[in-house]
């Protein structure tokens, strides 16, 4: 069998989006924490998880295999680690803060999430699988317009939060748009920029990227009340512009030589982003926000970085050594090929 040469760019972007979503959960709650940093750190890094479910879409779509065989090798990738992780975080709340494991959480994983809110992305990742196999039929046989048609009324709903503002908005079940929103948006835009890499000009992407910046901050100096989550989050024309401003600057910046070494350790630090994605939670907030050593610390900026820089740290070296347990594929979905 033909081997396929693994596409380095998109396991930075991968690493990128990984480093971008312990940015997002690492500042330590303080109520005299500066909000102006606090929302623009978040807003920065919220590309993350719009980043992972593009490169999900870039690698599958459309996918090559039977439903079955895509199901199998998808779902016990990620499905099994998902269960023990959510058991884990389950235990480790009760351990930690003495509140039970309820019956009722744990019969309630198969519907939602469990244990700590940051399993939710998996949740949406499981639902995107399995839409993955009717939108690769359509795929195959669509052609570049019809896929930018229907982008383009994922853009519309990413834009509802203003619209709203001009005209009534229903953005319920019974909208019209309605079965065009979320992120299966996202999957798609994957697949387009890798078909695609051309059609997304840098001449409308850094005006856009110069207003998806300016807005916000805009806002937040004038004191203009807006619902942040409703206009900034992850279901935003604002983020998504960010994403494809991230992608089409790694993707194209792919002609520079790394190296093999770094090209080796790129890639294996990559495979190990699910692992760190399902552990860092558990270092950051259940040890380092404990910590005497960073509760000292005195300077926010310096403490929200130092948790940054140990976390993700902390999480590879954990993710690492657990890869090399005889089973690791059903903990972080990875196992080191050097045990």
């Amino acid at each position: 069998m033909m081997r396929i040469e693994r596409n380095i760019t998109y396991d930075i972007i991968r690493i990128l989006a990984c480093l971008m979503i312990v940015i997002m959960h690492s500042p330590l709650p303080n109520e005299n924490a500066n909000g102006f940093f606090l929302s623009s750190l978040s807003y920065l890094s919220a590309p993350g998880i719009g980043l992972f479910f593009m490169i999900s879409g870039a690698l599958l779509l459309p996918i090559q295999s039977d439903t079955k065989n895509f199901f199998k090798k998808r779902f016990i990738k990620i499905l099994v680690p998902a269960l023990f992780w959510s058991l884990f975080y389950l235990c480790a709340k009760t351990i930690f803060t003495g509140d039970p494991i309820r019956i009722r959480s744990v019969i309630s994983l198969p519907f939602s999430t469990q244990g700590n809110p940051v399993l939710w992305f998996i949740y949406t990742l499981v639902g995107l699988y399995l839409f993955a196999p009717i939108l690769s039929k359509w795929l195959q046989k669509t052609s570049d317009k019809e896929v930018e048609f229907y982008l383009g009324l994922w853009a519309i709903t990413l834009c509802f939060p203003f619209l709203k503002y001009v005209v009534d908005i229903n953005s319920s079940e019974t909208g019209t748009l309605y079965y065009f929103s979320g992120y299966a948006g996202y999957f798609l835009l994957g697949y387009y920029l890798k078909t695609y890499p051309e059609r997304i000009s840098w001449k409308i992407l850094i005006p856009s990227l110069l207003v998806s910046i300016v807005f916000p901050i805009y806002c937040k100096l004038e004191g203009v009340k807006v619902n942040f989550y409703d206009l900034f989050w992850y279901l935003s024309i604002f983020v998504v512009i960010q994403c494809i401003f991230w992608w089409k600057l790694i993707c194209e910046g792919n002609h520079i030589n790394l190296g093999s070494r770094t090209s080796h350790f790129i890639t294996e630090l990559s495979k190990m982003t699910f692992g760190i994605y399902l552990v860092h939670i558990f270092i950051m907030r259940y040890i380092l926000w404990h910590s005497n050593f960073i509760l000292s610390i005195d300077n926010y900026y310096v403490q929200t970085s130092l948790i940054i820089l140990l976390t993700f740290l902390l999480s590879t070296v954990c993710t690492y050594l657990i890869s090399l347990l005889p089973k690791a594929q059903y903990i972080i979905g990875y196992k080191s090929p050097s045990k």
